[in-house]
C-alpha cells in the first residue's frame, strides 16, 4: 500500500509536513483507561487555557484557517478539526474515548495544537492519497447518514474508491474509522510552517510511544514532505478481514443517497429483512430512473432480503406532489388499471425482482396493490393516520412551500398523498414486518413520515433510504413538467425502441460513464475502472449493451449494438453513406426549420410532408423528440464530433440525416 501527496499539495503548500504514524498488529482494546485519562488531562488543560478561548486568533489555528482560505474554503463554515476540537471543548463537550488509538490521536492533537486523522489501514482499498477529488467519489462522515460527492478540486484524502477525509484536515469519514477492532492503523500529523519540523516530529513520536505502550505492536513513524511526497507503507504480519454486506455493496456503487439511520440501515439489510418500494403506475411504462431501483432491488434480493413491489394504484388516484411544480392531471380508474396490468407484466419479464423462486437464503419477491388496503372508510383513515400529521409542517416543505408563495392552486387532495404513503409503510409493517423503504431521493419527506407513522403507532423503529435522482435540465427523467423520458418499454405509447434505448447509453457523456455503469449494470467495479480508464466510446459502447440486455435480452441488445456499428461507424462518430444536409452559420442564425432539414435530406417528398411526419411525433433530434413544426435546428443542437459539429436527425426505423456544420 502506498501513500502520497499530490503534486498540487506540494507546489501549492511550500513547507507542509504530513507525519504518519503506522502501528501494526495492535491491541486496541488495551490500555483503554490509560488513553481515557491522557486524553481528559488534555482536555483539561485546554479548558482552563484562557489563550485558547478565541481559538481562531492562535497561530496554529490561524495558519490552517488561512491554508482554507487560500483553497476557497470558508473556514468558518467549514473550520480545521483542530478548532472545532478546541471550540467543542470550550463549548463544555467532552470528546469521547472510543478506543486507544483514537483516544491517543485526540489527545496529541490537542496537546500539540495538531490536526490529527486515523485509518483503519484494513478497511482502505488502494493507495491513499492526498489530492484533490475527482468529482465522482462518494463520501459518509463519520456518524452521518447522508452521502455526500466532494466537488471536483478539493482537497481529500482518498483510495482507490472513496473519500476518508473531506477538505485536508475538515471532516473525517465513516468507512475507514478506527474502532476497538483494528489492528493496523495509520495516524496523520499534519504540520504547516508556522511549527517547526522538529516539533511535529516530537508530536508523532510521543503518538507512536503511547501506543507502544498501551497497545503494542510494532510502531513506526514517516515523512511526507516536498522532498519525499510518497511512500510505501509497511507490510502488516497480519490482517483483520473486514467484510462488506449489500448496504456496503449498494453505497459503493452509488445507490445509496441518504438514510434515517445508516447503522440500522446497514444491520438490516446486511443480515436480511424485509423492504419495500413503491412504483405508480402514472404510465403504462416505467422509465430509466425506476430501472435504477431495480437494479438495486435485484442486488437487495440476491443478498438475503425479502422485496416488496409497491403497485400504486391508490396513490396514483391522488398523484405524489414531491417536487412538482403544478398538479398532477388526476387519472381514470381504468387508466391506473391499464398501467398497474401492463408494468407488472413488464416488471416480471425483465426478472430483476424474482417472484417466482423461493430459495433458501433468498425469498421470493412480493407483489403487492395499495389499492387493496387504501379503499378504507374516510373517517377510519382520518381518525388512524391524519391525526398524525401536521399541516404545519407540510405547508413548510417545498414542493408546498413554493406553490403557495407563487399563489397557485394546492389542493388538500394533493396534500393527503404523504399521508397514503405513510399509511402504506404502516400497512406493510403490521402484515409483513417490513422494516426498510426504498425510494426516490424526491421522496425524503414521504419516507420519513412513515418512519415516523410506525414510531408514534407501534413504537418501532423502521428505516428510509433513498436513492439518487437521475435528472436532465433540472427536472427528473419521465415525470411530469417536461422531463424527458426514456421508457423501458419498446412498444405502445410510452416506449423508446430497443435501438433508440441503446444510442440513448452510447451518447452518455464521458465524465458520467463510470456512474451509470455502477448504477446501471453488474459489472465489478475492477472492470469498471478498466473500461472507464481506457477509449471512452468502447466504455459507452459497453455501458449501452450491458443495460440494453438487461432491459430488452441478449438478442435485442447484439442486434441494437450490429445496427449501431451499421450506422455509425465512422472514426469521428458520425455516421457514413446516410443523407447529410450541410448548414452555414449564417443558415442557423436565420432560423433554419427542422421540416426544411427533413425534406433536403429525403425524409419527406415536401416540406408539408414534413410536418406531418413531425406531428406523428417519430422525428428525434440527438436523441430527443421534437413535435413541434415550427422547431428549428440552433447552434446548441450542433455537437463535436472529432474536428466537426453536427446533430443526427432521426425518423422512421433506424434512419438517420446527419445536419453538419461547413468549417
Amino acid at each position: 500500500m502506498r501513500m502520497q501527496l499530490s503534486p498540487e499539495i506540494v507546489r501549492g503548500f511550500a513547507g507542509y509536513r504530513r507525519f504518519v504514524v503506522v502501528a501494526l498488529g495492535i491491541d486496541n482494546q488495551a490500555g483503554g483507561e490509560r488513553a481515557a485519562a491522557f486524553l481528559e488531562e488534555q482536555q483539561e488543560r485546554v479548558r482552563a487555557d484562557r489563550k485558547l478561548e478565541q481559538p481562531r486568533e492562535v497561530s496554529r489555528i490561524a495558519a490552517w484557517r488561512q491554508a482554507f482560505q487560500s483553497l476557497g474554503e470558508d473556514a468558518d463554515v467549514t473550520p480545521p478539526s483542530i478548532q472545532a476540537l478546541v471550540e467543542g471543548i470550550k463549548a463544555g463537550r467532552s470528546i469521547g474515548t472510543h478506543n486507544t488509538a483514537v483516544a491517543l490521536l485526540n489527545a496529541i492533537s490537542l496537546k500539540y495544537l495538531l490536526p490529527c486523522g486515523g485509518d483503519d489501514l484494513d478497511k482502505v482499498e488502494g493507495n491513499l492519497a492526498l489530492r484533490p477529488a475527482r468529482g465522482d467519489e462518494l463520501f459518509v462522515a463519520f456518524d452521518g447518514n447522508r452521502v455526500e460527492r466532494p466537488p471536483k478540486g478539493e482537497i481529500v484524502l482518498a483510495d482507490k474508491r472513496k473519500v476518508l477525509c473531506r477538505r485536508w484536515v475538515w471532516k473525517q469519514g465513516v468507512h475507514t474509522t478506527i474502532d476497538a477492532e483494528s489492528i493496523n492503523v495509520a495516524i496523520d500529523v499534519d504540520v504547516l510552517p508556522v511549527i517547526a519540523e522538529e516539533e511535529g516530529r516530537r508530536a508523532a513520536e510521543e503518538l507512536a510511544e503511547r501506543i507502544r505502550e498501551l497497545a503494542g505492536g510494532e510502531v513506526s513513524v514517516h515523512l511526507l514532505a516536498e522532498g519525499q511526497p510518497a511512500m510505501e507503507l509497511p507490510e502488516p504480519a497480519r490482517r483483520r478481514q473486514v467484510r462488506k454486506n449489500v448496504y456496503d455493496v449498494l453505497e459503493e456503487r452509488g445507490y445509496i443517497e441518504q438514510t434515517t439511520d445508516r447503522t440500522l440501515a446497514r444491520e438490516l439489510l446486511g443480515q436480511g429483512t424485509t423492504l419495500y418500494e413503491g412504483f405508480d403506475p402514472t404510465k403504462p411504462s416505467l422509465h430509466i430512473g425506476h430501472l435504477m431501483s431495480l437494479v438495486a432491488l435485484h442486488h437487495l434480493q440476491e443478498a438475503g432480503n425479502r422485496i416488496i413491489y409497491l403497485n400504486g394504484g391508490g396513490t396514483a388516484q391522488v398523484g405524489d406532489p414531491s417536487e412538482k411544480s403544478q398538479a398532477r392531471k388526476v387519472m381514470t380508474l381504468d387508466e391506473i388499471r391499464a398501467n398497474s396490468a401492463q408494468i407488472k407484466r413488464q416488471v416480471q419479464a425483465m426478472g430483476l425482482v424474482d417472484f417466482e423462486n423461493d430459495w433458501p437464503g433468498r425469498p421470493k419477491a412480493i407483489l403487492e396493490d395499495n389499492a387493496n388496503w387504501l379503499n378504507m372508510p374516510l373517517l377510519d383513515f382520518a381518525r388512524e393516520v391524519t391525526v398524525h400529521f401536521s399541516v404545519n409542517e407540510l405547508v413548510k416543505r417545498e414542493t408546498f412551500r413554493d406553490r403557495l408563495e407563487r399563489e397557485e392552486p394546492l389542493s388538500l387532495f394533493e396534500l393527503l398523498y404523504c399521508t397514503l404513503q405513510g399509511f402504506d409503510f404502516l400497512h406493510l409493517f403490521d402484515h409483513y414486518g417490513c422494516r426498510v423503504q426504498l425510494g426516490g431521493n424526491d421522496q425524503w419527506g414521504n419516507i420519513t413520515d412513515g418512519v415516523a407513522l410506525i414510531k408514534r403507532k407501534r413504537g418501532e423503529t423502521a428505516v428510509g433510504v433513498t436513492v439518487p435522482l437521475i435528472t436532465r435540465g433540472g427536472l427528473k427523467i419521465g415525470k411530469t413538467g417536461g422531463g424527458e423520458a426514456v421508457w423501458l418499454a419498446s412498444e405502445g405509447p410510452s416506449s423508446t425502441s430497443a435501438f433508440d434505448f441503446y444510442q440513448h447509453w452510447v451518447q452518455t457523456a464521458d465524465d458520467d460513464v463510470g456512474r451509470m455503469m455502477r448504477l446501471y449494470t453488474f459489472l465489478s467495479l475492477d472492470e469498471i475502472d478498466e473500461l472507464t480508464a481506457g477509449d471512452p466510446r468502447v466504455a459507452q459502447r459497453r455501458l449501452a449493451f450491458e443495460v440494453t440486455r438487461i432491459v430488452h435480452g441478449e438478442k435485442a441488445a447484439r442486434q441494437a449494438q450490429e445496427e449501431a456499428g451499421q450506422a455509425f461507424a465512422a472514426a469521428e462518430g458520425l455516421p457514413q453513406g446516410v443523407p447529410t444536409v450541410t448548414v452555414t452559420e449564417e443558415q442557423l442564425q436565420a432560423g433554419l426549420l427542422l421540416r426544411q432539414v427533413l425534406k433536403d435530406g429525403g425524409a419527406a417528398p415536401s416540406v408539408g410532408e414534413a410536418k406531418r411526419l413531425l406531428l406523428s411525433g417519430a422525428v428525434q433530434i440527438n436523441g430527443h423528440k421534437v413535435d413541434d413544426p415550427l422547431r428549428a435546428v440552433t447552434t446548441d443542437d450542433l455537437l463535436a464530433y472529432g474536428q466537426q459539429r453536427g446533430a443526427l436527425v432521426r425518423f422512421g426505423k433506424g434512419k438517420v440525416i446527419v445536419v453538419l456544420l461547413q468549417r
